[in-house]
């Protein structure tokens, strides 16, 4: 035990210009331990447990390591200067300008141990002098470090005295010399999925909340085992951005409330959790799950216990796409309804379609002036509804044209930037000059709700889809006759909530049971939206963090492909299945062509499978991938790289050949689905540990069997394996050409 350690573990604090005189046989016992352990330097102050040690550099106290005990490795590098903590970005009208602790020594610290054995470290910097104003600016921040984890609470407040300036960011915890650039994994929630970023030397940015960008709020690092875990446990889902630039620094910018208003101050609303875990990328979102399980999102409970989620969604095979629907024009079914319901035929699974360009209105123009719709849709969707399909209209929930006649009436309930301006958006050549509205004025709230109810009314929909909710950014609205805090805070996302309580209340009123999705999935509209659209294309580089998390709390469909090519399309269909997705969001008349047969074929056999194994993919938990223990050929093919969602072209993607999931589903058994991307057959070799589930075998062992969507087959006791562990399950499966399989792994009886 070092001399601050000892300080630590007796509560001595020693603050600026003071210094505390311990008794001799302290320091008898504290003389002993620097012959034992090499003392940390008298420059810095540390905080540690058996896990992990973290050290500030005095009189700054900016983050000088982040030490792995266990594997020795320091995820915090020396850098030329002071090292950072935290960064003050302060407003005055258009003006800004920024304090950090490395313009500001530290005016006191103290560290504390709780009879738990938690460790909490507490620094100040009071009465900071800012811009000509003496005593303006006080900032406190602790560190709390529990005996057991290797990760901390990082908590932050900011008092504000000015009578000039008034926060605007908070950039908390700020660290630089983070990671090594080209020595690290970097999993990024983006892209709906999540990526991981290898060996990362590029910058990652994401918007919270916001789909695309970063729907949760949270990524993690790994450095072989030694992994790092960064994350916002803000239960309110306050407008921040998380960046990371390996080598080079790591910060939370939180957009503050009342930004830019004089003597604003920010008062600690979240803790940002940062430290180390051994593990990969599976296991940080794990860590996560336990407190996005606590969360007001999915205080509803899981999906079987969400009375709310109508049956219909949970029951879904397939998601079909109908980009236009009018009658026709000789009377009778329409080409497109016909086409739905010859899917439906061949298909023979539970179809939802999302229908886009319902209304007489142009897409992206004259919104939300939805009505009328076009002639024949009413007909046409009762019709489907009654023949068991989701008809599901597309809306937009966010913006309005500023070119329609009444767009005074909505002026007033636009957001607004500092200046009183409104916030533009145009999406094509064609589109309207659309203005985005503010989700806390009950004006809207009111407005989209009413549209809702009508679609359900008029039309006889059973389902509505309400784009951008959950994809597009937080705007920062300053205008004060909304009500909500200027700026910044957790008011988008409350504004929301209110709309998507309404929304749901007429959804269920009148006999109706219709579903809600919205575009992109965001993990703070979980409670009022059923499922979320994830339309981008996908990566090769794609992980499954947001079903590792969210697996059996939430829905997500749609598997877009290229149709280019038949193997990459069933590569992208077989990986997206065994993540959990409900496969589909394509046209019909185009997957049925004779051209795309196998694809067809395929996707079909997706659809049987997902209705067949509804207790592990839309009920349960998906726990693991399953890591081969023999070689498998990888297969590169051409996949669409749209460069984060915005170029068709296309460029090779890299999967291996044969891939699975592990899933746990309530009744505690646990299912292993494999998917072969060969046309011939195909061997994989895999041990699965069933306890490391929470799947233990007792006196009576394991049971195996296969499910099939034509009936499952008889269960075959696992008996103990010559040269295998107790527990230990190893198989090898041969799987046929683009063979789907998935084993259901149970307790023996």
């Amino acid at each position: 035990m070092t001399w601050i350690m000892l300080l630590q573990e007796k509560k001595f604090v020693r603050a600026k210009g003071r210094t505390f005189h311990l008794c001799f046989s302290v320091v008898f016992v504290a003389f002993i331990a620097l012959f034992s352990v090499q003392p940390a330097s008298a420059e810095e102050v540390v905080l540690t447990n058996d896990i992990v040690r973290f050290e500030f550099n005095q009189p700054y106290m900016g983050l000088a390591a982040m030490v792995d005990l266990a594997a020795g490795v320091n995820h915090i590098q020396p850098v030329d200067g002071k090292h950072q903590l935290w960064e003050l970005n302060f407003g005055h009208g258009t003006q800004q300008r920024s304090l950090s602790n490395t313009k500001a020594a530290c005016t006191s610290y103290s560290i504390e141990t709780d009879p738990d054995g938690t460790k909490r470290a507490i620094f100040e910097w009071r009465d900071m002098e800012w811009v000509r104003e003496r005593k303006a600016v006080t900032v406190r921040v602790t560190v709390e470090l529990p005996p057991n984890s290797g990760v901390a609470s990082w908590r932050i407040w900011v008092d504000n005295n000015s009578e000039v300036w008034g926060l605007w960011e908070v950039d908390f915890p700020k660290f630089n010399g983070y990671l090594k650039s080209g020595e690290y994994d970097i999993a990024f929630p983006e892209r709906n999925w999540g990526m991981l970023f290898r060996k990362c030397t590029e910058e990652l940015s994401g918007k919270y909340p916001t789909g695309g960008s970063m729907p949760m709020q949270f990524f993690c690092a790994m450095k072989d085992k030694s992994a790092v875990y960064m994350a916002a446990h803000d239960s309110r889902a306050w407008n921040k951005v998380f960046t990371v630039n390996p080598g080079k620094e790591f910060y939370v910018r939180t957009y503050v409330e009342n930004m830019a208003v004089p003597g604003s101050d920010h008062k600690d609303p979240f803790p940002v959790m940062v430290g180390i875990y051994r593990g990969s990328w599976m296991e940080g979102c794990k860590i996560y799950r336990k407190f996005a399980i606590t969360a007001p999102w999915t205080s509803e409970g899981r999906i079987s216990q969400r009375s709310s989620m109508p049956q219909a969604l949970k029951d879904v095979g397939l998601w079909m796409f109908v980009g236009g629907v009018q009658a026709n024009t000789e009377g009778g079914t329409s080409e497109p309804e016909r086409i739905l319901i010859d899917a439906g035929k061949y298909f023979d699974v539970p179809l939802g379609s999302h229908w886009y360009n319902w209304h007489v209105i142009g897409f992206d123009n004259n919104y939300p002036h939805y009505f009328p719709a076009r002639t024949g849709v009413a007909e046409q969707a009762r019709d489907l509804v009654a023949k068991g399909q989701i008809v599901m209209p597309y809306i937009n929930g966010r913006i309005v044209d500023t070119a329609n006649d009444d767009f005074d009436v909505y002026r007033p309930y636009c957001t607004k930037d500092q200046l009183g301006e409104l916030h533009f958006e145009t999406y094509a050549a064609d589109s309207g000059r659309l203005a985005s509205m503010c989700t806390y004025t009950k004006f809207w709230q009111d407005k989209i709700t009413e549209i809702v109810e009508r679609i359900g009314v008029e039309l006889g929909a059973n389902a509505v889809y309400i784009d951008q909710i959950s994809a597009a950014d937080p705007r920062l609205c300053f205008d004060k006759s909304h009500g909500h805090p200027l700026g910044g805070g957790g008011w988008w996302v409350d504004g929301y909530k209110e709309m998507l309580k309404k929304i749901q209340k007429v959804a269920h009123s009148n006999g109706r049971n219709m579903i809600i999705t919205s575009e992109h999935a965001a993990e703070p509209f979980m409670e009022g939206v059923d499922a979320f659209l994830i339309w981008i294309m996908r990566d090769d580089r794609d992980i499954p963090m947001l079903p590792a998390v969210y697996s059996g709390y939430s829905i997500y469909f749609a598997s877009p492909a290229s149709f280019h090519n038949d193997r990459a399309w069933i590569m992208v269909q077989g990986r997206d299945f065994t993540w959990g997705t409900q496969n589909g969001w394509m046209s019909p008349g185009e997957l049925l062509a004779p051209s795309h047969q196998k694809k067809a074929e395929y996707l079909k056999k997706i659809g049987k499978y997902r209705v067949a194994t509804k207790k592990y993919l839309t009920y349960g938990e998906l726990v693991d991938l399953v890591e081969p223990t023999n070689e498998i050929e990888t297969v590169i093919e051409h996949w669409p790289d749209d460069s984060r969602g915005h170029s068709p072209n296309l460029r090779n993607g890299t999967l291996p050949s044969l891939q699975g999931a592990v899933w746990k589903a309530e009744d505690n058994s646990i299912g292993v689905f494999l998917v072969n991307y060969l046309e011939e057959d195909n061997t994989i070799e895999f041990t699965i540990d069933p306890s490391a589930y929470g799947l233990r075998s007792g006196s009576a062992g394991f049971t195996i069997a296969r499910i099939c969507p034509e009936g499952n087959q008889p269960p075959a006791f696992l008996r103990k394996q010559e040269g295998v562990p107790s527990g230990i399950i190893k198989r090898t499966e041969t799987l046929g050409p683009w063979e789907i399989r998935v084993l259901e792994i149970s307790e023996g009886r």
